[in-house]
């Protein structure tokens, strides 16, 4: 089984418990649709809890989000030919893959009403793409919120830092001599 380079984090108040290779295929069978890998890498990490996100799994909620996922996808005229999996339902938004796409990592699309005024009183219902647009990503930014950015993240920004040092360095100079000029002609 292929491994995706999710954020899975170790928190011992809230684990992340996954599923089975037997229960996902079962889910699978019962939908009757094929999973994108990195998702199903996901399922077998955090398909029955999540510390982060997590999905539906019993397959009746499935296929009945699934339902309603495909009217509003008629409704709206998008999708209409695609294979979908809609994987949560949150609220009047709904967590989805395009299989049709047919990637290893998904992108996950987001079908939501939003606020079109500044009275909030109109509202319509779009399609967004999760952050980082795919599966992988859009979990991993979650982490990061949640549980903050890991070692690993900062070394990669070190070139990032050192750039930035010596730019810092320059705007502090910059600005403690504009404001010792300021002085200088203020006493004058």
């Amino acid at each position: 089984m292929e491994k995706f380079n999710f954020r899975f984090v170790d928190d011992p108040k809230n684990q992340n418990v996954g599923l089975t290779f037997e229960e996902i295929d079962a889910l699978k069978e019962k939908m009757g649709l094929r999973f994108p890998k990195a998702y199903i890498d996901y399922l077998l990490n955090a398909g029955k809890n999540s510390n982060l996100f997590n999905v539906e799994t019993n397959s009746n909620e499935l296929q009945k989000i699934q339902k309603e996922l495909r009217l509003e996808l008629n409704l709206l005229n998008v999708f209409q030919n695609e294979e979908i999996l809609c994987i949560k339902k949150n609220f009047e938004a709904y967590y989805f893959f395009n299989l049709s796409e047919n990637k290893g990592k998904p992108t996950l699309y987001i079908l939501s009403e939003i606020c079109i005024n500044e009275n909030w009183n109109a509202f319509q219902k779009r399609i967004t793409k999760g952050e980082g647009e795919d599966f992988v990503t859009f979990i991993n930014r979650l982490a990061e919120r949640e549980y903050g950015i890991t070692i690993t993240q900062h070394l990669k920004n070190i070139p990032l830092y050192i750039i930035a040092l010596p730019i810092a360095i320059v705007f502090i100079v910059v600005a403690g001599v504009m404001i010792l000029i300021e002085k200088i002609w203020g006493e004058n």
